[in-house]
């Protein structure tokens, strides 16, 4: 019984001793003479400076290049989807797909040849949603069956006029 209560006495040391530390003021807002007194480089009262960039002049250049596509609305580049219709390694067989399809749909829809190796694909559409995508690909089913809607980017689609 003697050595319970002697490891229950204890423990309430230890935690009392515990809880005492925890109450430091280190979460306390600190002034700034205090903080200059435990950091002696920080100096809140010294005159205030003045900075000079020296930079390349191919800088601006870079930057017009960049941003060269974005001054037309053909240039800009939005999240978007469009059909892939057509993939293959020799880019004259999918240039014939391109023919092919710009016959039927050329008046509706613009249709790009992008090479990703080992393959050029044929995407086709400007789409801002799937399903606008998914119309068109029920559409071409029967003339490309493996026609597959792909997330791009995509060229601002035309507004049409009402």
């Amino acid at each position: 019984m003697l050595i319970m209560k002697t490891v229950f006495f204890l423990s309430l040391v230890v935690l009392f001793n515990l809880t005492s530390f925890g109450q430091d003021d280190w979460l306390k807002y600190t002034s700034k003479d205090s903080l200059s007194m435990r950091n002696p480089d920080l100096n809140f009262y010294a005159k205030k400076g003045k900075v000079t960039v020296h930079k390349d002049a191919r800088l601006d250049k870079l930057s017009d290049f960049v941003r060269s596509g974005e001054s037309t609305p053909e240039g800009v580049k939005i999240d978007g989807f469009r059909i892939m219709i057509f993939f293959d390694q020799d880019k004259s067989i999918v240039s014939q797909q391109k023919a092919s399809f710009l016959a039927r749909y050329g008046h509706l829809h613009k249709a790009y040849i992008d090479y990703s190796a080992p393959n050029y694909r044929l995407r086709v559409g400007n789409f801002r949603t799937r399903l606008e995508a998914e119309g068109l690909k029920a559409e071409l089913a029967g003339f490309f069956p493996t026609a597959v809607v792909v997330e791009d980017k995509i060229q601002l689609p035309a507004i049409p006029n009402q």
